[in-house]
């Protein structure tokens, strides 16, 4: 036809407009083609690999951007793109091998680096340690004991056993704590963790809302509704006021959006405060980010509190469906991940404190699973 009487040409479109990306599909296919021994790629090769590699971008770049943020940071360097990928569990998978450059490295020190303590070999050493035996004296003459032990009463000590009766070696404030009382709170610690930055992660068993803490968490939904396991709790502990306070919390904030975070007085409770964090359902979407979001709410709004202990119950667990193992390994990894992302903070231990005994014997096991 005539250019005149013909139909006008219809502006071209690239491939990578068609398929909806910003990554450059030509491109891709053209790599692809130099770089496989095949002769012939599909159209949808290039359009398909130009949309994951899109996606790991911007998911790499919208963790770095959150470490940037933690770390007050307005630009995005190498440090958080590596921050970023070694707190995603998958993202670290994938790029295990990949070295960035002027990343740096995971803050971590070996406990066998650290300087000895005195009445340990080892800061860090779990378990009870052994007393050396000192070498027998060569010019001073052993010790007069006034009252020999009863066992001891036939036999004269030898110079090292008057020597280890009468300097005893205490135990080392880093031996295991499992099944003593935590001087703080009362309640008996069942299992501790530390972590390299010096914060603490106990669990315990027993009623959250007689827990001796700067703030504890309270698992609703957007309305700061009471009426669940914790809450019914915290309102027959609180009293009146409480509940006052949380209505005037709700007038003031407005609705919680999910794995939102609000703060407010604890009254007749012994915390001083109590965050509300509107935890996620398990059949919502992206559940598992938006609990590890929640987590790390509860985290920053203490930190901006300048508050130093805070007590968890096991959050989303309860009606909102989510499986407890998969529930404690999200928020144990979230706990440990914000402090690595920091560099100081004001929190200084973590209470997971537990009713029942299938949810303490799963933080137990997964707490012993976390690396710190």
């Amino acid at each position: 036809m005539s250019g005149r009487g013909g139909k006008k040409r219809q502006k071209s479109l690239s491939r990578s407009a068609r398929a909806g990306v910003l990554f450059p599909v030509a491109r891709m296919h053209r790599y692809m083609k130099m770089r496989t021994h095949h002769t012939r790629i599909g159209a949808g090769a290039p359009v398909y690999m130009a949309a994951v590699i899109e996606y790991l971008t911007a998911e790499i770049l919208e963790l770095a951007g959150n470490a940037a943020r933690d770390n007050k940071k307005s630009r995005v360097t190498p440090r958080h793109i590596l921050l970023a990928i070694a707190n995603d569990e998958e993202l670290h998978q994938l790029l295990k091998h990949v070295t960035i450059a002027a990343g740096g490295v995971l803050p971590r020190i070996h406990p066998e680096l650290l300087g000895r303590k005195k009445g340990n070999r080892f800061p860090n050493q779990v378990g009870p340690t052994s007393v050396p035996i000192p070498a027998p004296p060569k010019k001073k003459p052993a010790p007069k004991l006034i009252t020999p032990p009863k066992k001891l009463v036939n036999k004269k000590p030898s110079p090292l056993q008057a020597k280890v009766i009468k300097k005893p070696v205490k135990a080392s404030k880093s031996d295991s704590t499992a099944g003593t009382t935590d001087a703080a709170t009362g309640f008996t610690i069942l299992s501790e963790k530390k972590l390299f930055l010096g914060q603490k992660m106990t669990v315990l068993q027993g009623d959250i809302s007689k827990v001796t803490v700067d703030a504890i968490v309270h698992p609703t939904n957007n309305s700061f509704h009471l009426g669940g396991e914790v809450g019914a709790v915290l309102e027959k502990s609180g009293g009146k006021e409480f509940v006052q306070e949380v209505k005037d919390l709700y007038s003031s904030h407005g609705s919680l959006d999910s794995a939102g975070a609000a703060i407010s007085r604890g009254h007749s409770l012994p915390a001083k405060h109590v965050i509300h964090v509107n935890g996620p359902q398990w059949k919502s979407q992206n559940a598992q980010q938006l609990l590890d979001k929640a987590v790390r709410n509860c985290l920053k709004l203490a930190e901006e509190k300048s508050l130093s202990s805070l007590a968890f119950p096991s959050i989303g667990s309860g009606r909102n469906g989510f499986p407890k193992q998969t529930a404690a390994q999200i928020i144990l990894k979230a706990i440990s991940n914000y402090f690595v992302t920091v560099m100081s903070s004001s929190l200084k231990q973590i209470y997971f404190v537990l009713f029942d005994m299938e949810s303490i014997g799963i933080y137990t096991m997964e707490l012993a699973r976390l690396d710190s």
